[in-house]
């Protein structure tokens, strides 16, 4: 997994620094320079705080627009043992969510509804939603408006993603990310789980 996380940073992240390290899991950290500043990120896909923070992207309102889903509620999730991926979401039962401390009934409500609701977001929600390196809203819009489905998207190469419209870094991201069992893996159990896959 570490391996397929520094082939995706491979263009537009510096090398790894061993001496800078994640405080949460210890893995060295990388520091991407694809954006105006750069950011030091952890690669370890197993780490604490990568959960709960590809969790909270896809609670975003750019992404599955889940809004109970804040920060706390997702420590809550995660550090219960209840979601270690956003496919488990959708396996939440009202009354896990009711019986963590400090949430009340009413916010268990609200929280399972809005997941519940989540299953009929745009396709490109989706898509955002997977946290996938360099995808932007604009990207998954246009890359689901142009394949008519997540489906398609994923099945296309590097070169058919480019000519749709997706940069060189978006379309090799996307195809390396689908590239990955994990990734496969989750991409089904969110079909299974009813969420919308068509544009």
């Amino acid at each position: 997994m570490l391996k397929l996380l520094q082939s995706l940073f491979k263009s537009n992240a510096s090398a790894f620094d061993p001496e800078a390290v994640c405080p949460e899991c210890g893995s060295p950290l990388y520091r991407e320079s694809v954006q105006p500043q750069s950011q030091t990120r952890c690669p370890n896909l197993d780490c604490p705080a990568q959960i709960r923070m590809r969790i909270q992207h896809w609670g975003s309102n750019e992404a599955m627009n889940i809004p109970e889903l804040t920060s706390a509620m997702v420590e809550k999730l995660v550090g219960n043992g209840l979601v270690r991926d956003v496919a488990e979401l959708y396996r939440l039962k009202l009354a896990e969510i009711a019986a963590m401390d400090g949430v009340d009934p009413s916010a268990a409500q609200q929280l399972f509804d809005s997941i519940t609701a989540s299953r009929t977001r745009d396709a490109w929600r989706l898509l955002h939603g997977l946290a996938i390196p360099s995808v932007t809203p604009a990207d998954a819009q246009t890359l689901c408006k142009a394949f008519g489905s997540v489906d398609n998207v994923f099945a296309a190469s590097t070169e058919r993603l480019m000519a749709a419209g997706a940069t060189e870094v978006c379309a090799r991201n996307i195809v390396q990310w689908h590239g990955d069992g994990v990734n496969r893996r989750l991409v089904k159990r969110l079909f299974k789980a009813g969420l919308n896959f068509r544009a």
